[in-house]
């Protein structure tokens, strides 16, 4: 019987480890799916043609760009996107990186907005990072990653963005004066599908919100008077405030209001929760006598 006993306890626990392993990976699940629904992210393999700036041979290669914006934006408010460039094969110097110099990179995004009619503020400063030495024909380091920032106008109901050529430069000098090298302009081929974000535009939230609330609590306000101060600014919180404050404040209870209005008394819930641990407990020795009497 007692050997019984301990592999039910332990078959209990085998299940109750399992339950908690899909619990804990079915929320890593879920968290990375809202991640994933939150993102607006778009990677292709496109293949460019890079002529060199300076030096000799040019090459010819995909890169892998992954293009990610917000899924939404606001009329009148910026947001952002970025760029990220790497090649798929051996990207090679065409000349030398002399010491305490940076890697310059300047995507070029298109925004297309619809309405033909909006427009959109957009800012595409170019992204630089410090680079090690290196001789002519080395692996180019590590390009970094572009941030661009776009601001939709008034009317715009949807801005699609897309990543075509991109320049790769050298930055040599102190900070401040530094005079750019052009490594290389890389080129989209033209039968190669670029990575593209579409992202949906919407108006200011204030706007609608206020319209239908002051309309009909300033009219009935000023219509009784013939002044001409009949505002939108007049509908304020005057009407509203009047009809949310307390009139009437219960006696001999707290200054907060309720005392015996509010439901049964206290002691109540109270009494129904010991009486219901108490039968509680009487049922599990009751089990637990049937058990060991059925055992013998």
């Amino acid at each position: 019987m007692g050997e019984t006993s301990v592999l039910k306890s332990r078959a209990r626990g085998r299940i109750a480890r399992r339950a908690a392993a899909a619990g804990v990976v079915s929320a890593g699940v879920l968290l990375g799916g809202l991640n994933a629904i939150n993102a607006n992210a778009d990677s292709k393999s496109v293949a460019y043609t890079c002529t060199p700036g300076t030096g000799s041979g040019s090459y010819s290669g995909n890169f892998t760009v992954n293009l990610t914006a917000a899924t939404t934006a606001t009329v009148g408010t910026a947001f952002t996107a970025t760029v990220a460039i790497s090649p798929v094969a051996q990207f090679t110097l065409p000349a030398a990186i002399p010491s305490n110099a940076w890697l310059e990179v300047q995507p070029s995004v298109v925004a297309s907005v619809l309405p033909a009619t909006a427009t959109a503020a957009f800012a595409q400063p170019s992204a630089s990072a410090s680079v090690p030495s290196a001789t002519a024909g080395a692996t180019v380091p590590a390009i970094p990653t572009a941030t661009i920032t776009v601001t939709p106008s008034a009317g715009a109901t949807s801005i699609v963005l897309t990543a075509k050529d991109f320049k790769l430069s050298l930055l040599t000098g102190t900070a401040g004066s530094q005079t750019p090298q052009v490594l290389y302009t890389c080129t989209m081929a033209t039968t190669a599908t670029p990575a593209a974000a579409t992202i949906a535009v919407s108006t200011a939230s204030a706007s609608p919100s206020a319209s239908p609330s002051a309309s009909p609590s300033a009219s009935p306000s000023a219509s009784p008077t013939p002044r001409t101060t009949r505002t939108v600014y007049e509908t304020v919180t005057a009407k509203a405030s009047k009809s949310t404050q307390v009139t009437r404040t219960p006696g001999g209870g707290a200054a907060t209001g309720g005392g015996g209005e509010i439901g049964p008394d206290g002691r109540l819930f109270v009494l129904t929760g010991t009486a219901l641990l108490l039968a509680a407990a009487g049922g599990g020795l009751a089990l637990r006598a049937r058990r060991r009497t059925a055992g013998r």
